[in-house]
């Protein structure tokens, strides 16, 4: 389980990325993106990758960038719960299509996600003991891992409503093929003022979906856990994990400088089948803690710990079907055209995941260099942190595209000062691009388009229409 949940693998989607629509796969964050090229093709191990670390706490080096460990400061700066994250994506197959009005896409993509959430008073209990707790009733209902290995087939369809609005929705096939997921995770804790015990109450339910062992003794305690052979062929074939998600996405265009975006993602579900492992346990003890004014860093202490929890709980193994839910994404958008080639961007991403919100917030500025290149900068409020310099920049020569993006450069030069490091690039295959102005403003008919390389700015009607007649008479002339 711990090796599942330490896999390499964040929701941290890039938040620079979203408003670089005239990027193709810029439509995964948006299902109502449109492009002017009639195709697109992402190739095999060429196309738009992504990955991603990150946490809402604190660096490597506020832990241990000086000569001893900084256990005090990080634990002052950790948060009531925070947020471990881990991401990785890459698409094998990316195509998408349009047609007048409407712009169809199917993706494949390969995902591994990792998130766990750690109470700041379980870090200082496990670090300092019980001794600074003394009377208190202290509950750790969000320390819940969880963590998956899946493949998306994806289907997505936009449509242009009007001249200021454009809708997006995609469907989205899942099959999964390793898992945990813990569905409750309810402790409280006591540390009585006369004699220090420590007063534990628990329910909790974790389920796997992974080839592992989990064997119990005569009292139906755990007494092992082994990693069984993984067959990775079968794995990857594995269709025993069945799942379904939606994404819905929105592009309005206000005037001819304002244009608000919006799109909700992953909202859907796996109901896992195959290797299963449902671990519950429901119980209580009491543990007679050490005197309040030692300080603990010890491996042994906690599996002290550890080990009398485990002998107190009446724990029981089965292995049942059970659905775990993905954890959805919430994305607004704004931008600003000050002039023909620039505009100014805001982008507010919200993650919800156990009934929590974990939002982050984007400003940037992108700019139309030679009609060619779109850069983008950008800084970022994320994981608690302001230090997140990010950038953008995106390549369109004939019939190819390639693009990079990041929030935060900076985790590449001082990755031991970051909280946060992503990257996504890819190269695709472009065909049916305008080839003059007159087809610019063809494909621009069907409604509003945001600016890029692909994607022209809107103009109203009757401004597009004489703008078509000019152009038509350079063309017969």
């Amino acid at each position: 389980m711990i090796l599942l949940v330490t896999l390499p693998a964040t929701g941290q989607q890039s938040n620079t990325f979203y408003l670089m629509h005239h990027v193709p796969q810029s439509n995964l964050l948006n299902p109502a993106v449109q492009l002017q090229c009639k195709w697109f093709l992402g190739i095999p191990g060429l196309t738009s990758s992504h990955i991603s670390y990150s946490n809402t706490a604190f660096t490597y080096n506020d832990l241990a960038g000086s000569d001893s460990w900084n256990i005090d400061g990080v634990i002052n700066q950790m948060h009531r719960v925070d947020l471990f994250t881990a991401e990785a994506l890459i698409h094998p197959i990316s195509v998408g299509y349009r047609f007048r009005s409407l712009y169809f896409t199917f993706n494949i993509t390969e995902k591994t996600l990792a998130y766990q959430t750690v109470p700041k008073k379980f870090a200082e209990m496990a670090l300092y003991g019980n001794g600074r707790f003394l009377g208190e009733t202290s509950r750790f209902n969000a320390l819940r891992p969880a963590g998956y290995y899946q493949r998306e087939y994806s289907l997505g369809v936009s449509k242009v409503m009007d001249n200021s609005l454009i809708l997006g929705l995609r469907g989205k096939l899942l099959f999964g093929k390793a898992n945990l997921y813990s569905n409750r995770m309810k402790a409280d804790f006591t540390t009585r003022e006369n004699d220090f015990n420590l007063l534990l109450n628990g329910d909790f339910s974790i389920n796997s979906s992974f080839p592992l062992t989990i064997t119990q003794d005569a009292d139906g305690n755990i007494n092992g856990i082994t990693l069984d052979e993984i067959d990775l062929l079968p794995m990857l074939l594995n269709r025993g994990n069945p799942g379904f998600a939606i994404d819905l996405g929105a592009i309005y265009q206000y005037d001819d400088r304002i244009t608000l975006s919006a799109s909700l993602l992953d909202v859907g579900l796996v109901r896992w089948g195959t290797e299963l492992n449902n671990v519950n346990g429901v119980g209580s003890f009491e543990y007679g803690g050490v005197d309040p004014s030692t300080v603990i860093i010890s491996i042994g202490f906690i599996e002290e710990i550890i080990d009398s929890i485990i002998n107190a709980f009446d724990v029981t193994v089965s292995q049942e079907p059970y659905f775990s839910l993905l954890p959805a994404q919430l994305f607004l958008g704004g931008s600003y055209q000050i002039k023909e080639n620039i505009a100014l961007g805001v982008v507010s991403r919200n993650v919800i995941f156990r009934r929590k919100v974990h939002s982050s917030l984007t400003l940037s500025a992108n700019a139309d260099l030679a009609d060619r290149i779109l850069a983008t900068v950008s800084w970022s409020y994320l994981n608690n942190s302001i230090k997140n310099i990010g950038a953008g920049l995106a390549y369109h020569g004939k019939g190819f595209q390639f693009h990079v993006v990041s929030d935060n450069l900076l985790g590449f030069f001082y990755p031991f000062d970051t909280r946060t490091i992503n990257l996504r690039a890819g190269f695709n295959v472009m065909f049916g691009c305008p080839r003059n102005k007159k087809e610019k403003l063809e494909s621009e008919s069907y409604g509003p388009m945001p600016r890029g390389e692909n994607c022209s700015p809107t103009v109203s009607p009757n401004k597009r229409e004489r703008q078509l007649k000019k152009a038509a008479r350079k063309i017969d002339s």
